[in-house]
């Protein structure tokens, strides 16, 4: 076996059996089989079985019988005891050890022949003595093909190996269920025998295995496809694609995936033994979208009352009839009767459904496919189907039946030629094949002339360039269609803020982008949609944000009343619920979250698998922030699996980003950093800034989270000058700058960090939103520390924790209290220090934030042995404590509580000694940071006239 592991795409739930199966196996004999049919993966997980078991230090003895041997006798059993016979001879009697030589051919026969019996013996005592030094695995790949005599053997050992560690980890090739090898079943106690019947693959992990097999992308349509026509096998999938990869094109419209060639063979055998009027019958159900026994039978011409034209194909396995539905029981099948189907007798059979079917699109589609000649009447029907399927909701189908109109077009209608293929695109587009989408348009703008359709296929094409991960180029081409726009304030608008959209390497261009587009809006007789207004509106208000112009509430406000109460799939109305949750984002991540899981429940209800994959990044993001990693790891990953399916790699950067954040927060250091630099290698490539300074934003902090703050500065730095030249002023999404401060401070670049909390002052007096207070002032309170004046430190500390409790942020609470922990730390104040730090170190244990609980572990180490019991204050000083925290003098509090005044102030200096404050002040700062800090031990710092307890702040969701 390779050192390698084959990849287990797609087979979690399967790997986790298997490690389960492994797990019980020390406690006794135990059985695992893998089911399914050829190709389905099963050697593949038998693979990490095995080793998965030698990683465990478990014995493994392996065999992988072929069909050809299952007729040689005991070949099964040769290979299982291979190199084992002299392991065990010291410890099996002569006469067993003899059967094994024989059995082994490892000496001659003796005579007479040792019975059967013998052998069987000797196999289970060599088991068993190789099970007294550890536990033993007997992992048979192709349980079918093992030879008659090796099954009577090792059924024999499963009825009596119930106490050893053995177990047994076998594949078996099978299309249906069939009871388990070897007698297992019978052999085995209750609960000891597991069996797995793989299915196909989902269409991400198919996807996956592809790239990896063959080193191609396929676009979401032709993926569907083949995942179809191999019924979600991967080894027959991974056959057509090398077909596919051989005849070196891609799949044209109505075309069928090539059979693979290792299967041909025999589908074709099989359907080749079927009459010819069964074939004849099988050629048109599989030429049918949705097959009936009353199509076929019009088809033909076969009278309904006459017996099923497909009887014996169904006799034969090769079809299912239910209802009157025919379905081919493996697509395979349906493949295999249209390779075998001449050109000439497929058109014929097209003609003839032609006149058969009723349904508009599946009319079309036949008219087309029984002819290559243009035909402005066929391109017309081919168009009404085209319609009908888009409203239907099955863009694949209407980018084919586009596609076909297209190609029927008489090459004089150079207009309906041009319109009919960008119509195709964005079908296409939406189907999830951009580089189709991408080849279509590029040929529609360099053969149409400059007006208004050109224009909307730059438009188009500008989109699709964008989502494959050129932003720069994608603004470019919107520029070119404004240059060539006729006087349409819709169209001009709508470019505008296409233009906005991808311009995020420059926000200035951005923002008179969105200006530009909301003056088109507003021109005399423009009667914009509301859609488009909100739109334009919520736009405007974003990038004025990112530009430094504060919040534009009314902007906000008016493109929320704008927008139509039911959300609709138009993208204007789209766009705009999206921009408003992405100021909702920074301002309100609570409500964000609401709006993007509603995007989330849209976009899945209506299919459109772009938009899921854009509010499952955002969602992940959010979780990331209110403190549920696990949700926000999970969304990651979904995110991710969904804009690989549908091809647009813009958003894969974004969503790599997510994934790296929430890794880097866990802890799971390698894992963030690997991800974020591929990520940014891949962004440079693309000359994507904005992206480029977001990953560089989580390697940032992963330096600031393993304690290397110049890894970090260096890091943060890239980062932030990428976003100085983008022009971006406000650190909206980009929301690295507390951390560049702290990296400053920690590696003694106080100026630096100064000029840097200028900049955050200067940006919180525009837009006073609570994130951007809190890392303000935890940086002033940590770069006032390092000058050495503790006293600004911990009220800027404080006012941190303050606007915490309007940041539902629990990770940035944290980190606030570890700041404040350690200025009070540098003042000696060990009390309240290991108050703040131990309050730390309980939000980042209960968010699962490993490295930086380590940080507050360490600081905490570094405020002292806790005091002794005796050190500790007496409910007199308690008392005292408490009434002196309030304002009142020793005189007032001796009254109050019927003692001296030098009582007093004795009790007072003992207080002092024991908190670790100087004077009254300090003491009153101390209650104050005990409340804020919700310490555990609040109660002793609030007394009679102090106010009520304060519990800790609740984990926020």
């Amino acid at each position: 076996m390779a050192d390698e592991l084959p990849d287990a795409e797609g087979r979690v739930t399967e790997l986790a059996a298997i490690g389960g199966f492994l797990d019980t196996l020390p406690g006794g004999a135990t059985a695992l089989v893998l089911n399914g049919e050829a190709g389905m993966g099963k050697t593949t997980l038998w693979h990490h079985g095995v080793a998965n078991a030698r990683a465990r230090g478990y014995r493994v003895l392996l065999c992988r019988p072929a069909e050809a041997e299952a007729a040689l006798t005991l070949s099964a059993l040769g290979d299982l005891l291979d190199g084992v016979l002299d392991l065990v001879a010291p410890d099996l009697p002569a006469p067993q050890v003899a059967a094994l030589e024989v059995a082994l051919l490892c000496r001659a026969a003796d005579d007479p022949p040792w019975p059967e019996r013998a052998l069987a013996a000797a196999t289970l005592s060599a088991v068993r003595a190789l099970a007294r030094s550890g536990p033993v695995l007997l992992a048979v790949d192709d349980a079918q093909w093992v030879d008659e005599a090796s099954c009577r053997l090792l059924s024999y050992l499963a009825r009596r190996l119930a106490d050893e560690p053995v177990g047994l980890l076998a594949t078996r090739r099978t299309e249906s269920p069939a009871p388990p090898p070897f007698g297992l079943a019978a052999a085995l106690p209750a609960g000891r025998l597991t069996s797995l019947s793989l299915g196909p693959l989902d269409l991400p992990s198919l996807r996956r295995v592809l790239l990896a097999r063959t080193g191609l992308e396929y676009a979401l349509p032709e993926l569907r496809m083949i995942h179809h026509s191999a019924g979600g096998n991967p080894l027959n999938a991974v056959e057509i694609a090398l077909s596919l990869q051989r005849a070196g094109h891609r799949l044209r419209p109505g075309e069928p995936p090539p059979v693979p060639e290792p299967v041909i063979a025999l589908l074709c055998r099989r359907i080749r033994a079927l009459p010819e009027p069964v074939f004849e019958a099988l050629r048109y159900a599989a030429l049918l979208a949705q097959p009936t026994l009353g199509t076929v039978r019009a088809a033909l011409g076969v009278p309904d009352g006459a017996v099923s034209p497909v009887a014996p194909a169904e006799e034969a396995g090769i079809v299912q009839v239910t209802h009157g539905r025919i379905r081919f029981s493996h697509p395979l099948y349906s493949s295999a009767v249209r390779a075998l189907t001449s050109t000439e007798h497929g058109q014929r059979a097209h003609r003839r459904l032609t006149a058969v079917v009723t349904d508009v699109e599946q009319r079309a589609r036949h008219l087309a496919l029984s002819n290559n000649v243009p035909d402005a009447g066929v391109a017309a029907l081919l168009e009404q189907g085209a319609e009908q399927a888009w409203r239907r909701g099955s863009s694949i189908s209407a980018a084919e039946l586009w596609r076909l109109a297209a190609v029927r077009t008489p090459a004089a209608d150079l207009d309906d030629l041009h319109r009919r293929n960008v119509a195709a695109a964005e079908c296409l587009f939406a189907a999830g094949d951009a580089a189709g989408a991408q080849d279509l348009l590029r040929a529609v703008v360099t053969g149409c002339p400059a007006d208004r359709l050109r224009s909307r296929a730059l438009l188009k094409l500008a989109e699709v360039t964008f989502y494959q991960g050129s932003a720069a180029e994608a603004a470019e081409l919107c520029r070119a269609a404004l240059a060539t726009v006729a006087d349409d304030p819709q169209l001009t608008a709508e470019l505008h803020l296409r233009l906005a959209w991808f311009s995020s390497h420059d926000a200035g261009g951005q923002l008179a982008s969105a200006e530009a587009a909301v003056a088109a809006l507003h021109r005399p007789g423009a009667a914009p949609e509301p859609a488009m207004l909100a739109c334009a509106l919520a736009v405007r208000g974003v990038f004025r944000l990112a530009n430094g112009g504060g919040i534009a509430r009314d902007d906000f406000d008016r493109a929320a009343r704008l927008l139509p109460a039911r959300p609709t799939r138009h993208w204007a109305d789209t766009w705009g619920r999206q921009m408003l949750g992405t100021w909702e984002k920074y301002a309100d991540p609570v409500a964000a979250r609401a709006r993007f899981a509603l995007e989330l429940h849209l976009a899945t209800e209506f299919g459109d698998e772009p938009a899921m994959g854009h509010a499952l990044m955002h969602l992940s993001e959010i979780d990331c922030w209110l403190g549920d990693w696990a949700r926000a790891a999970t969304g990651a990953e979904r995110s991710i699996q969904v804009i690989e399916l549908t091809g647009q790699r813009h958003w894969l950067g974004h969503c790599w980003f997510a994934s790296a954040q929430v890794a880097a927060h866990q802890g799971a250091v390698d894992t963030a950093e690997d991800t974020a630099r591929r990520a940014l290698a891949r962004a440079r490539e693309g000359g994507d800034p904005y992206q480029a300074a977001l990953l560089l934003q989580v390697l940032g902090f992963i330096g600031l989270s393993v304690g290397d703050p110049e890894r970090a500065a260096h890091h943060l730095g890239q980062a932030a000058d990428l976003v100085d030249g983008m022009r971006r002023t406000e650190p909206v999404r980009h929301m690295f700058h507390g951390d560049q401060v702290e990296a400053a401070i920690a590696t003694g670049r106080l100026a630096e960090a100064h000029r840097l909390l200028d900049r955050l002052r200067a940006r919180a007096a525009v837009a006073r939103r609570p994130w951007l207070l809190v890392v303000l002032n935890r940086g002033a309170a940590a770069a006032a520390a390092a000058e050495g004046d503790l006293h600004s430190a911990a009220r800027a500390a404080g006012r941190s924790l303050e606007v915490c409790d309007a940041l539902p942020m629990p990770f940035e609470r944290g980190r606030s209290l570890l700041v404040q922990g350690r200025i009070l730390r540098a003042g000696r104040q060990w009390s309240a220090a290991r108050a703040s730090l131990g309050a730390a170190k309980r939000v980042f244990d209960e968010l699962g934030a490993p490295l930086w609980s380590a940080q507050a572990e360490v600081d905490l180490s570094r405020c002292g042995q806790h005091r002794a019991e005796t050190d500790q204050l007496t409910p007199t000083e308690e008392r005292i404590r408490a009434l002196v925290a309030t304002g009142l003098t020793n005189v007032e509090v001796a009254g109050r509580l019927s003692i001296s005044a030098k009582t007093v102030e004795a009790n007072l200096t003992r207080i002092y000694r024991k908190l670790g404050v100087r004077n009254r002040s300090e003491l009153a700062g101390l209650a104050d940071s005990h409340r804020r800090s919700g310490d555990g031990r609040t109660r002793r710092l609030t007394g009679p006239g102090v106010g009520s307890p304060v519990s800790p702040s609740p984990r926020r969701r």
